[in-house]
């Protein structure tokens, strides 16, 4: 068959990796925003001398309630999306994003509506962090299947980068506009995403689901790029038909056959949790939620500019990441990132903690903390959200990568509340909790993430159902088409025996017939 045109659904997937913008801008805004005198001025605690402050206690409460909200948002979208469907469910949780994001863009005086802003922002980046890796893993080739879903995670960096080259530019000013500007440019990017969404066709698969048939075959038209009756199109059409008709068989997926040990999708759910909780528990949030608290508690001069350092090799060593998931594989670039993560905690904990206030020491950390971040940007930041979108059947991948993704922000929510009390304790001290966490990371890749570069759904399905061991697994498709190999030429000798047989057998018995005649 020939190949399917990818040219669109490549487009409108990088497209939708928008949300990663979301995601990165509104999980790091905080950072800058906590150290602008009028943001604390307004929403900050003031003593008799009218000097006023934002609490540890305040900055994990705006931080970890849109972690909050995103953990509510990535469960409860999956359950959404299979009733209304990923497009419609999408554009619902955008609306919802950006009433959140005019809210906290308006806000005066009350720390309770900023509050109330990140949760309804976070309802919004957790469904469409959780659900656009869905939609990608289904309509991206896969061969370009890492490649586009890594690019979610660029999108983060790139959210990360740009709020935090916001609130430099903008911490000169004085007045409101100083954090009204970098709060209320989260709505350009998510109306861009609304955009996007609007132009964007359902889900086939879904309109599948429904019996709405000519439908599906006109979204998968436009998503190919090709024409309705086009070969490629009706070859498709019989693959989604099957599925569908199996679905059918199983019944209405739900979130508890995400726990049912039947097929190892009990593995594969903890596989998908436990990849998104290792990306959380590296630390990464905690540098570019507090970086600029961390920057000084460090004794480093200039915490904005710090914080634009770490967010620009973020996005530079983004690249190499997408480029490598798909040629070195998942495995190995899980592993070596760890690696280097581990090395680069232990060192920037060990040097602020042996030479305090040493301006040499202070470059050295921050070489170590671009060498930490450099790492997470081409391993865990997008090789996390591969692994988690195509570990799944197509069935359950909506509800088994929401829940995957709502683990991701329920540690984000503990980091966020947890980490400024313990770095107000230990101070520069707490890498050497991540490098600990990393350790833990690299055990649990090794011995639990399969390799599935290069491989559909369906072959990722078979490698689960074969019982391969993670550490054997990159042979596993080598393996498979020796086998069907050798299977097919076994058949193919079986056929030829036998058409010799049966050619010998018939020479015989006309030979008989020709004995007997001549008798007679």
């Amino acid at each position: 068959m020939a190949p399917r045109s990818s040219k669109k659904a490549l487009t409108l997937c990088l497209f939708q990796s928008l949300a990663g913008v979301l995601f990165g801008w509104s999980n790091s805004e905080g950072s800058g925003l906590f150290n602008m005198d009028s943001y604390q001025r307004r929403f900050g605690v003031c003593d008799a001398s009218g000097v006023c402050t934002l609490g540890t206690t305040r900055q994990s409460a705006i931080t970890g309630l849109l972690s909050v909200g995103a953990t509510i948002g990535a469960v409860g979208s999956g359950s959404v999306a299979d009733r209304f469907g990923l497009r419609l469910t999408c554009l619902i949780f955008i609306f919802i994003y950006l009433i959140g994001a005019a809210i906290e863009t308006s806000a005066m005086n009350t720390y309770g509506q900023i509050c109330v802003a990140r949760l309804l922002t976070g309802l919004g980046v957790g469904a469409t962090s959780g659900l656009v890796p869905v939609f990608q893993a289904e309509a991206a080739p896969p061969r370009f299947r890492g490649l586009v879903t890594g690019s979610f995670q660029l999108c983060v960096t790139l959210g990360i980068w740009g709020v935090a080259m916001t609130n430099w530019g903008m911490s000169s000013y004085a007045g409101d506009v100083s954090w009204r500007v970098p709060v209320g440019l989260q709505m350009a990017w998510a109306v861009l995403l609304l955009v996007g969404f609007v132009l964007s066709p359902e889900s086939p698969r879904f309109l599948a689901k429904e019996g709405k048939w000519d439908h599906c075959r006109k979204n998968l038209a436009n998503l190919r790029g090709i024409p309705m009756d086009h070969p490629d199109i009706e070859s498709e059409m019989e693959e989604v038909r099957a599925a569908t008709l199996k679905d059918q068989e199983q019944g209405d997926a739900s979130y508890l056959e995400c726990f049912s040990t039947k097929d190892r999708i009990l593995w594969r759910t903890m596989i998908g949790i436990f990849v998104q909780i290792g990306q959380q528990i590296t630390g990464i949030n905690f540098f570019f939620s507090y970086g600029v608290q961390f920057a000084q508690t460090a004794g480093i001069d200039n915490s904005y500019i710090f914080q634009i350092i770490l967010a620009s090799v973020n996005v530079l060593f983004s690249f190499p990441g997408i480029l490598a998931v798909d040629r070195a594989g998942r495995r190995p670039v899980l592993l070596i990132g760890a690696a280097l993560m581990f090395t680069g905690q232990i060192v920037v904990g060990s040097v602020s903690k042996a030479y305090p206030d040493d301006k040499i020491a202070g470059d050295v950390l921050i070489a170590f903390t671009c060498l930490f971040v450099a790492s997470f940007a081409s391993s865990w930041g997008p090789v996390a959200w591969v692994v988690c979108g195509e570990t799944f059947p197509i069935r359950l991948s909506s509800l088994c990568v929401t829940l995957g993704t709502g683990a991701n922000w329920l540690f984000n929510l503990i980091i966020a509340f947890a980490a400024p009390q313990i770095q107000a304790i230990i101070g520069t001290g707490i890498t050497f909790v991540w490098a600990g966490c990393l350790a833990l990371s690299f055990t649990f890749a090794y011995f639990c993430i399969p390799e599935t570069k290069g491989m559909s759904i369906e072959e990722v399905d078979a490698l689960y159902l074969s019982h391969t061991p993670a550490w054997k697994s990159g042979s596993f498709k080598e393996s498979q088409a020796s086998t069907q190999k050798l299977a097919s030429e076994k058949a193919y000798a079986r056929s030829t025996h036998r058409e010799g047989q049966e050619g010998k057998s018939s020479q015989q018995t006309s030979a008989r017939t020709s004995a007997e005649g001549a008798m007679v």
